[in-house]
This record gives structure tokens, C-alpha cells and sequence, in this order.
């Protein structure tokens, strides 16, 4: 079971990174990777203050 937004966002990072490989064998990329993590580090840190709303 997954226990933490984190480790969703490092599963999210390692499987966007098997597809950032597979891409870069082909011609065209349509979202550059960079921008791929730096969305999913956001989407995380926001699902975090979410999540920590409920807690308390």
C-alpha cells in the first residue's frame, strides 16, 4: 500500500523517467521532463497541505 504523497510522486519520477528514456529514442517529445517533475513536485507539495488539513 502506498503510505505517503512522496512516494507517489517518487514512483510518479521513476516511471516518468522509464518514459523520458523510451522517448528520447524517437524524434519528437511533446512535454520536456523537466517540466514533467517540476509539475509532479508541485501537484505533491499541494496534496501534502491537503492531506495535513484533514489531520489536524
Amino acid at each position: 500500500m502506498i503510505e505517503s504523497i512522496e512516494e507517489i510522486a517518487s514512483i510518479s519520477q521513476e516511471a516518468a523517467a522509464g518514459v523520458e528514456q523510451t522517448s528520447a529514442s524517437t524524434s519528437r517529445q511533446t512535454v520536456p521532463w523537466k517540466k514533467l517533475q517540476e509539475a509532479l513536485s508541485k501537484l505533491a507539495e499541494e496534496m501534502n497541505g491537503l492531506i495535513r488539513q484533514f489531520e489536524l
